[in-house]
């Protein structure tokens, strides 16, 4: 009872949030140069065929009613048309596919290295090898994501052959060998975040009262180390890791770029480099909707992990 207390109370947040995301986002595109109308008629249409676009468009009425206009369009499904006349939907709908896969990628990569090193250098604390760890996860938070996608493609794609240099494969084999080294640069970045902040609480659980008595009591085994202790030690990084989803959702711009893979992305950049307002409005929304539901999935899988912090 006291989760669904929790969840309804996060769940209310979450819709003004959202409301909030869909005002942001409105704002954004409002003050941004470009006129829409301009844009889909080109540079030589009339003036007077570029007003008549502007109203049929409702662009020529106050702002607080195309907000509205904008928001009941949202609820409806309708982000709009892009410059080429196709719905903002049909371009999301074609490349959101590959970019949840590269997102999901890159957090499933990130976490089990993550738990990986954070428990061995947990184990090793105060070691010549913890020292180590720590130092190279330290030096890793300077690598940019673009640097790393292009050594790996430099001296792990192309002389192997192995995984291709371009794009998603089509077959279940193709498409997992084509993801590795996206999810390797993105990992990159992401491990020794997750990694770092693991450790800490693993260090903080280990030293804890409970634990020393269940030492003293010939308590050993995997089974309790990841029932009692990394459960305990994860609620903060499951936390740390929803709030870096949104690292991850605008990050993807750069792996889509330096893989060249066709996805939200890359759309994005387009829609920018030709100020297609309503599309760029879209794949913001969405991705600004992706962080607040991640944020959200994070806290109640926190709390569920640390019921203290689900009393709170």
């Amino acid at each position: 009872m006291r989760y669904l207390r929790l969840a309804g109370a996060r769940l209310g947040q979450l819709l003004l949030v959202l409301l909030a995301v869909t005002l942001a986002v409105f704002i954004l595109t409002q003050v941004a140069p470009g006129d829409a109308a301009r844009l889909r008629l080109g540079p030589r249409a009339s003036e007077e065929a570029v007003a008549a676009l502007r109203h049929e468009l409702g662009l020529d009425r106050p702002a607080i009613i195309q907000y509205f206009d904008y928001l009941g369009r949202v609820l409806r499904g309708d982000l709009g048309t892009s410059v080429d006349g196709r719905p903002v939907t049909d371009i999301i709908g074609q490349g959101i596919s590959s970019t949840l896969l590269l997102v999901v990628s890159v957090l499933v990569l990130s976490l089990v290295a993550a738990v990986v090193i954070a428990v061995a250098a947990a184990l090793k604390r105060d070691t010549g090898f913890d020292h180590a760890l720590r130092l190279i996860l330290l030096l890793s938070l300077f690598l940019p994501t673009f640097w790393v996608g292009f050594l790996l493609l430099r001296f792990v794609a192309i002389p192997t052959g192995w995984f291709p240099v371009a794009g998603l494969g089509t077959t279940p084999q193709a498409l997992l060998l084509s993801l590795v080294l996206p999810a390797v640069a993105g990992a990159t970045a992401l491990t020794p975040v997750l990694a770092r902040s693991l450790r800490s609480s693993l260090v903080d659980v280990l030293d804890s009262e409970y634990i020393s008595v269940a030492r003293s009591l010939g308590i050993r085994g995997a089974s309790f180390y990841g029932r009692h202790v990394l459960r305990n030690a994860a609620g903060p990084v499951v936390t740390l890791l929803a709030l870096n989803v949104g690292y991850l959702f605008f990050g993807v711009v750069i792996l889509e770029a330096t893989f060249n893979i066709s996805g939200l992305g890359s759309s994005l950049v387009r829609a920018s480099a030709t100020q297609d307002v309503f599309v760029v409005q879209g794949i913001t929304l969405v991705f600004a909707v992706g962080v607040v539901v991640a944020n959200f999935a994070g806290e109640i899988l926190s709390g569920l992990l640390d019921p203290r912090g689900a009393r709170s």
